[in-house]
């Protein structure tokens, strides 16, 4: 499992603008080049925005792409929020299905072509 603690790496409570979620673009073709499954943990930040969600799964798709891993399937953990219709509108947007498995828990499902 390829897991990417968000707040280890970007050490804020709050993501809030694309600029901090592009950051995470080497870790992020890091764990979806490892062929797992790729885990996104939000512990230890109390607030996400639609933009940082946006630029987010945008870096997810390009990663997934240059690995050859279309239709890939990746799990946010301890999501600060519940799972919105403005965050599955988000998600329509690029083609990606975003789902609520459970308490904090989002499972999201990259385009397969």
């Amino acid at each position: 499992m390829g897991t990417i603690r968000l707040y280890d790496l970007l050490r804020r409570r709050a993501l809030i603008t694309r600029e901090s979620a592009a950051t995470l673009r080497q870790a992020l073709d890091s764990a979806v080049g490892a062929d797992c499954e790729l885990v996104v943990d939000f512990a230890e930040v109390d607030a996400v925005t639609p933009s940082f969600i946006d630029e987010l799964l945008a870096l997810i798709e390009d990663a997934a792409r240059r690995a050859g891993r279309p239709g890939l399937r990746a799990l946010f953990l301890n999501a600060p929020t519940r799972l919105s219709a403005k965050f599955v509108a988000i998600g329509k947007g690029h083609g990606t299905r975003m789902v609520e498995t459970g308490t904090n828990s989002w499972e999201i499902t990259l385009p397969a072509a």
